[in-house]
C-alpha cells in the first residue's frame, strides 16, 4: 500500500512539472501580436439618424471597410434592446475591401421616448468591439395643423 501511495504521488510530481515547463515553453514561444497589421473597422456611415418611417419595421445597410493590413473577421453583433437585430452579409473581409450588415429595428420594441438602438459590433479588429447609434427620429408635425 505504501508503494502504491509512493508511486501516486511520484506520478503527480511528473506530471506536475511537465505542465509547468510546457507553460513556460507555450508563453516564451508565443509570438508578441502585431497591432501595425490589425484590421480595422471602418462604419459607413458612422451614424444612421432614421426618418420614422409609416411601418413598423426600420431596415438600414451599414457598410464596412477593413483599412487593417490583414484580414477582417466579425464573430458577432448585438443590439441593445430586443427589437433590434442584424445579418452580417460580409463575415470575413480582405484588407481594403467593403461588406455590409442590414441592421434592423421593430419600432413597435421602442417605448417611451427611447428612440435610439445601439449595434455592437465583435470582430477580430484593433478597435473591437465597435458601436454605432441608430436614432429613430420622431415625427415632426406639421407647423400648419392647428393644435388642440
Amino acid at each position: 500500500m505504501k508503494n502504491a501511495v509512493l508511486f501516486v504521488m511520484f506520478i503527480l510530481l511528473i506530471s506536475c512539472s511537465a505542465v509547468c515547463r510546457n507553460k513556460d515553453t507555450v508563453s516564451k514561444t508565443t509570438a508578441p501580436v502585431d497591432t501595425t497589421l490589425a484590421p480595422v473597422i471602418e462604419l459607413l456611415p458612422p451614424l444612421f439618424d432614421v426618418p420614422k418611417p409609416e411601418g413598423r419595421f426600420v431596415t438600414e445597410t451599414l457598410i464596412i471597410k477593413n483599412t487593417g493590413k490583414s484580414l477582417l473577421v466579425i464573430n458577432k453583433v448585438e443590439a441593445s434592446c430586443y427589437c433590434g437585430s442584424s445579418t452580417v452579409l460580409n463575415s470575413r473581409l480582405e484588407p481594403g475591401k467593403e461588406g455590409k450588415i442590414l441592421l434592423n429595428v421593430n419600432l413597435s420594441g421602442l417605448f417611451d421616448d427611447n428612440n435610439i438602438v445601439r449595434f455592437t459590433i465583435h470582430s477580430n479588429a484593433k478597435n473591437s468591439p465597435t458601436g454605432l447609434n441608430m436614432t429613430i427620429l420622431t415625427a415632426v408635425k406639421d407647423s400648419t395643423e392647428k393644435q388642440k
